[in-house]
């Protein structure tokens, strides 16, 4: 029998999207968008649209920022 399909952690992914972080993270997406103003090592790849895609290392980042 598969393990609970409804579990609180997303399915990992190579890239989330703004959304996405917000969501696990509980804040705002502006929220994040300012953290990433205020610490330079928090830098979201963007794709060609301008849309910011988080990595695994930019959500634990986000995790203890938070």
């Amino acid at each position: 029998m598969p393990e609970d399909l409804h579990s609180a952690e997303p399915a990992k992914k190579l890239y989330y999207s703004i959304s996405e972080v917000s969501e696990m993270l509980g804040v705002k997406p502006h929220v994040l968008r300012y953290w990433e103003s205020q610490f330079g090592s928090l830098r979201p790849k963007k794709n060609r649209a301008g849309n910011r895609m988080y990595r695994e290392r930019d959500v634990e980042l986000l995790r203890q920022i938070q």
